[in-house]
């Protein structure tokens, strides 16, 4: 486990020749628990040998949780398959879960059960890996009240492989209570049903940036969108399935798209994808529209 310093307040530390002053300060720091000092978590159970001790502080009523607002845990692993492992691995769950509800002022959340996105993702707000389940990011979620930002990459297998028993999205959102969520981001092993479209998009009214890298999504779901007046203006991508009839018509029912990636098919989809970027070219700052088939992107920066 580590804290995330600020680079103003790094400055200061790196300026300490003695090590055993930062040491000072640091634990100073840590008893003071001030909103400028602990604005970011880094929790990891595999690389440091006292977890549990931090935990318990940090779901304890003093602890520092409440000035929290973006959360990275990064795993809640430990080495080996032994019993006395599996357990650890429970009561640290156990811990964590504890100092949610102290998490008042928790803007963002970012879900990834992959360590290898850990790393190409490292500005995210929480990454999720190892054992457990999407039911267990789901508490997160549920309790952030004040979430903005929701990123999640779910794939249980540690190679990236798909897992067979395809969660669905209502798994994750069926605690949700925030009104501020701007930013969404689903990749990999989730799935999206029809059924399912009509409760998540009252949840989305005011999104502003949508990444899905989904194997597909119903053509309601952009139709339910529309009707509900939710138009992306910041980030719209897709990735994995080639857009359809309801996204180009999604897309061309407003106006301040600012950033696109859209993979089409040959053919009627050039035109229709020259057709949105023509629409938006007084917005768009980047544009990049692929072809699955084809080694070259159109981009536009």
């Amino acid at each position: 486990m580590g804290i995330s310093f600020p680079a103003e307040l790094l400055e200061l530390f790196v300026s300490i020749p003695m090590r055993k002053a930062l040491r000072s300060t640091c634990r100073a720091l840590r008893s003071i628990a001030t909103p400028f000092v602990f604005e970011n978590l880094l929790i990891d159970t595999r690389n440091k040998k006292r977890p549990f001790k931090f935990l318990k502080y940090l779901s304890s009523e003093k602890g520092f949780a409440k000035y929290a607002l973006h959360l990275h845990l990064v795993s809640l692993t430990f080495q080996g398959k032994s019993m006395l492992g599996l357990r650890k691995e429970k009561d640290c769950e156990k811990l964590l879960v504890a100092a949610i509800p102290f998490m008042t002022s928790l803007k963002s959340i970012s879900c990834s059960a992959s360590n290898k996105r850990i790393v190409t993702n490292a500005s995210l707000c929480l990454s999720y890996s190892g054992t457990g389940s999407l039911e267990y990011a789901s508490t997160l979620v549920g309790l952030s009240t004040h979430l903005t930002t929701l990123n999640i990459h779910y794939s249980k297998h540690p190679d990236d492989r798909p897992n067979p028993f395809t969660p669905m999205v209502y798994v994750v959102f069926h605690r949700f209570r925030s009104t501020s969520l701007t930013s969404l981001s689903l990749s990999r092993n989730i799935s999206l049903g029809l059924l399912e479209v009509y409760f998540l998009v009252p949840i989305l009214r005011r999104l502003q940036s949508l990444s899905l890298n989904l194997d597909s999504v119903p053509p309601e779901f952009w139709m339910e969108l529309r009707r509900q007046g939710v138009f992306i203006k910041d980030k719209f991508a897709l990735t994995t399935w080639e857009a359809d009839d309801a996204v180009f018509d999604y897309l061309c029912s407003y106006i301040g798209l600012q950033n696109l990636f859209l993979p089409i098919n040959d053919g009627e989809d050039d035109l229709r994808a020259k057709g949105v970027v023509r629409k938006y070219r007084t917005t768009l700052r980047s544009v990049d529209i692929a072809k699955p088939n084809s080694l070259v992107s159109f981009h536009i920066w």
